[in-house]
Protein backbone atom coordinates (compact mmCIF):
# COMPACT_ATOMS: atom_id res chain seq x y z
CA UNK A 1 0.00 0.00 0.00
CA UNK A 2 1.59 3.43 -1.00
CA UNK A 3 0.25 7.01 0.64
CA UNK A 4 -0.16 9.61 -2.34
CA UNK A 5 0.08 13.09 -1.01
CA UNK A 6 -1.07 15.91 -3.00
CA UNK A 7 0.27 19.05 -2.02
CA UNK A 8 -1.38 22.25 -1.57
CA UNK A 9 -4.47 21.08 -0.92
CA UNK A 10 -5.20 21.21 3.13
CA UNK A 11 -7.46 24.15 2.43
CA UNK A 12 -11.21 23.48 2.14
CA UNK A 13 -12.81 23.22 -1.27
CA UNK A 14 -16.23 25.18 -1.84
CA UNK A 15 -17.38 24.96 -5.25
CA UNK A 16 -21.18 25.48 -4.67
CA UNK A 17 -22.40 23.46 -7.33
CA UNK A 18 -24.06 19.64 -6.72
CA UNK A 19 -22.57 16.97 -8.74
CA UNK A 20 -25.48 14.49 -10.06
CA UNK A 21 -24.77 11.29 -11.60
CA UNK A 22 -25.24 10.58 -15.06
CA UNK A 23 -26.67 7.52 -17.17
CA UNK A 24 -25.73 7.03 -20.35
CA UNK A 25 -29.14 6.45 -22.54
CA UNK A 26 -27.77 5.71 -25.71
CA UNK A 27 -24.39 5.36 -28.17
CA UNK A 28 -22.96 7.94 -29.90
CA UNK A 29 -21.80 7.11 -33.28
CA UNK A 30 -18.15 5.91 -32.60
CA UNK A 31 -16.74 6.11 -35.96
CA UNK A 32 -17.21 9.57 -36.07
CA UNK A 33 -16.70 11.36 -32.59
CA UNK A 34 -14.83 8.25 -30.82
CA UNK A 35 -13.00 6.54 -33.05
CA UNK A 36 -11.16 4.78 -30.31
CA UNK A 37 -13.14 1.63 -28.60
CA UNK A 38 -12.65 -0.39 -25.83
CA UNK A 39 -12.80 -3.81 -27.02
CA UNK A 40 -14.30 -5.41 -23.50
CA UNK A 41 -17.13 -2.54 -22.89
CA UNK A 42 -17.56 -0.71 -25.92
CA UNK A 43 -16.81 2.09 -24.57
CA UNK A 44 -15.84 5.45 -26.77
CA UNK A 45 -13.16 7.62 -26.28
CA UNK A 46 -11.42 10.43 -28.82
CA UNK A 47 -8.30 10.19 -27.87
CA UNK A 48 -5.86 6.57 -28.10
CA UNK A 49 -4.06 7.64 -24.61
CA UNK A 50 -7.41 7.64 -23.10
CA UNK A 51 -8.50 4.14 -24.06
CA UNK A 52 -5.02 3.17 -23.23
CA UNK A 53 -5.48 4.28 -19.58
CA UNK A 54 -8.82 3.02 -19.68
CA UNK A 55 -7.99 -0.70 -20.67
CA UNK A 56 -5.29 -1.05 -18.37
CA UNK A 57 -6.26 0.12 -14.83
CA UNK A 58 -9.68 0.68 -15.06
CA UNK A 59 -11.84 -1.70 -17.48
CA UNK A 60 -12.26 -4.82 -15.58
CA UNK A 61 -10.12 -3.40 -12.42
CA UNK A 62 -11.10 -3.34 -8.82
CA UNK A 63 -10.95 0.51 -7.57
CA UNK A 64 -7.07 0.82 -6.68
CA UNK A 65 -7.37 4.18 -4.52
CA UNK A 66 -8.69 4.51 -1.11
CA UNK A 67 -9.70 6.87 1.33
CA UNK A 68 -7.77 6.69 4.34
CA UNK A 69 -10.51 8.12 6.64
CA UNK A 70 -14.08 6.18 5.63
CA UNK A 71 -12.83 4.01 3.02
CA UNK A 72 -14.24 5.07 -0.39
CA UNK A 73 -12.70 3.70 -3.43
CA UNK A 74 -12.26 4.73 -6.82
CA UNK A 75 -10.40 4.09 -10.02
CA UNK A 76 -8.91 7.40 -10.37
CA UNK A 77 -6.99 9.55 -7.92
CA UNK A 78 -9.21 13.15 -8.68
CA UNK A 79 -12.37 12.13 -7.22
CA UNK A 80 -10.84 10.67 -4.04
CA UNK A 81 -9.16 14.10 -3.38
CA UNK A 82 -12.31 15.95 -3.86
CA UNK A 83 -13.98 13.52 -1.52
CA UNK A 84 -11.56 13.98 1.10
CA UNK A 85 -11.58 17.60 0.94
CA UNK A 86 -15.34 18.13 1.03
CA UNK A 87 -16.56 15.32 3.27
CA UNK A 88 -13.46 16.11 5.56
CA UNK A 89 -12.45 18.85 5.93
CA UNK A 90 -9.85 19.01 9.06
CA UNK A 91 -8.29 16.03 7.73
CA UNK A 92 -4.67 15.80 5.93
CA UNK A 93 -5.10 15.67 2.06
CA UNK A 94 -3.88 11.94 0.78
CA UNK A 95 -4.87 8.94 -0.64
CA UNK A 96 -3.88 4.96 -0.53
CA UNK A 97 -2.81 3.54 -3.28
CA UNK A 98 -3.82 -0.61 -2.97
CA UNK A 99 -1.54 -1.56 -6.03
CA UNK A 100 1.57 -2.76 -5.31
Amino acid sequence: MICKYRPGTTSKHNSGTSRTSRIRTHKINADKTKPFQCQKCGRGFTLKRNKDRHVNYECGHEPRFQCPYCGLRSKQTSPVYAHIRKKHPEEEVFIFDMKL
